[in-house]
């Protein structure tokens, strides 16, 4: 055993001296700033510290590694150079199923998959490459394919019929709404009846909600304004006819007596009749009938779904009473200012057309 005195000096390790080109100082303290790679970056940074003398303790803790990580990339800029330094920062694993990206990806985008498994067993029946689950999956997030929740359109629509009435119909009147030309409503009917509405919650644990008892049915026929967003409604417990359309009719006209008015309606045969029809044209209304099988392009759907959401979801009346009060005293307040904020969130102009209905599997 060797015992040193207090006297005994211990000697430094001398500096390690690396040459450091005047061109790659330069470049690694504009790469340390805007280089795209995190850890490209980081080398430039201790390349160039190295250069302005800093020992390697005060380089790794100041760029926040091993003091052997510095060496490790001195190293590195002696053997490769800076090009070497900065290039190939992260190990990057390569899978067998690469060369088949293209044909896996045509293959999946004609016929999408409905679980790993089967993207698994096609994978392999596709390239004769067989690989797990957890492979599978990662490779089908790698090409861009995650799970989505399928959406439903009716089987009897015609996209292309749809697509006509938009472009031509629909979007023409809007323009003409949103220069204030015009009035732009759209109208409809929902039928809220008194049930247990389950629906996602964020729990420890499943909750449950009380079926109600017996049954009640609250019929609202309403129209939303499209810029405005402001609603005109009316309710009953009975049934909607050609009648409550006329009344409705009549306060719509009352209430946007000032510019031509369009109305934007389903196919309903109590909208569709003559009486209906007849007091529009008397009332300055012109109706645009929708399509068939075009909920998609009625703005007021989405505020039917809206108020089910907000009103209905998981929650419990225990009378018909306690319902129609609730769903009534929403309606009320859509035309508050705060409500109308919501709303215009909600309610944008901007409709889907299912031009990509073609590519789900029959």
């Amino acid at each position: 055993m060797v015992i040193l005195s207090c006297k005994t000096k211990i000697r430094p390790m001398p500096l390690r001296l690396i040459d450091i080109s005047e061109t790659d100082a330069y470049t690694a303290r504009y790469d340390m700033f805007y280089q795209p790679n995190i850890l490209a970056r980081k080398r430039a940074l201790c390349l160039y510290m190295k250069y302005c003398g800093f020992k390697h303790e005060d380089i790794a803790r100041l760029i926040g590694c091993r003091r052997g990580a510095v060496g490790n990339y001195l190293t590195l800029y002696e053997s490769k150079g800076y090009e070497g330094l900065t290039a190939n920062c992260y190990y990057q694993p390569t899978s067998s199923l690469d060369p088949y990206t293209s044909t896996i990806k045509a293959s999946f985008e004609q016929e999408a998959p409905r679980s790993v498994k089967e993207a698994m067993h096609r994978i392999e029946a596709l390239t004769g490459v067989k690989r797990s689950l957890s492979s599978v999956r990662a490779f089908m997030h790698k090409i861009g394919f995650n799970p989505l929740r399928t959406g439903q359109i009716p089987a009897k629509a015609d996209l292309e019929a749809q697509q006509k009435f938009h472009d031509e119909i629909l979007h023409p009147v809007i323009n003409q709404a949103l220069e204030e030309k015009c009035h732009v409503l759209f109208l409809d009917s929902a039928h809220f009846v008194l049930q247990a509405f389950v629906a996602v919650v964020w729990s420890l644990k499943r909750l449950f909600v009380k079926g109600a008892s017996g049954r009640f049915r609250l019929n609202v026929i309403g129209a939303i304004h499209a810029t405005s967003k402001e609603f005109i409604g009316l309710y009953n417990t009975t049934y909607i006819n050609a009648e409550v359309v006329v009344h409705l009719l009549q306060r719509i006209a009352l209430r946007f007596a000032d510019k031509p008015i369009f109305i934007v309606l389903d196919n309903a045969r109590y909208q569709h009749c003559k009486w209906v029809k007849n007091t529009a044209e008397e009332l300055n209304i012109q109706l645009l009938f929708l399509p068939p099988y075009s909920p998609n392009l009625n703005l007021i759907e989405r505020l039917w779904k809206f108020i089910k959401a907000e009103v209905c979801a998981a929650k419990y009346y225990p009378d018909g009473n306690s319902f129609q009060q609730a769903i009534v005293g929403f309606i009320k307040n859509l035309n508050s200012e705060t409500m109308k904020n919501e709303l215009h969130s909600r309610l944008s102009l901007k409709f889907q057309l299912f031009d990509h209905a073609r590519n789900l599997a029959a």
